[in-house]
């Protein structure tokens, strides 16, 4: 049997309609940076990586992993009416440290936004469609995944992943706030 096409998108929507765990609402993650860590922990994690026909092409960058693909994926969802991107004000200052380095302080006017995800009654369709076609070891390791992170404060998320995988923060603003200064 042919292995389905499985893409960005289609790593994005299988976490989206992902059962999480008890801290978030199922077709809802977010932020962007904890989506793309989610997508990253899944490409490294599960096993995912067997069935990508295309690479998400992680690097290091100015927040650790980084992947355009992810911001096109999202983009392309958006368009497609499979999923909502709220851009509105954050509720919490759980994020602002990101902000605050990326942006240079706490003013007023640098509001922090936060891209919120949510799938559409169309993205749900999609979702059931994927559960139908991808191998239920793909599923169920997504849904672990989603589980074991979905209530995690971002700046956790993001040392997990600075520390199990240290080679992608050399170019990282904030690796210092998340490790602790280098040893030299």
């Amino acid at each position: 049997m042919e292995s389905p096409e499985f893409d960005v998108d289609d790593a994005i929507v299988l976490l989206l309609g992902s059962e999480p765990g008890q801290q978030e609402r199922r077709g809802e993650i977010r932020g962007i940076t904890r989506l793309e860590k989610l997508v990253f922990l899944m490409d490294k994690e599960t096993s995912a990586e067997e069935y990508f026909t295309e690479d998400p092409e992680f690097e290091a960058y100015n927040f650790g992993p980084f992947s355009s693909k992810v911001y096109k994926a999202v983009d392309t969802l958006v368009e497609a009416g499979l999923v909502e991107d709220s851009a509105q004000l954050s509720r919490t200052d759980d994020d602002m440290w990101e902000s605050e380095k990326l942006i240079g302080g706490d003013d007023e006017s640098n509001a922090f936004r936060t891209r919120n995800f949510r799938l559409t009654p169309l993205g749900q369709e999609y979702f059931d469609a994927l559960q139908q076609e991808l191998p239920a070891k793909l599923l169920q390791q997504t849904q672990k995944l989603r589980k074991q992170f979905s209530g995690w404060p971002l700046r956790d998320l993001v040392r997990y992943v600075y520390q199990k995988y240290e080679s992608y923060t050399s170019k990282s603003l904030i690796r210092d706030d998340i490790l602790g200064p280098r040893r030299i």
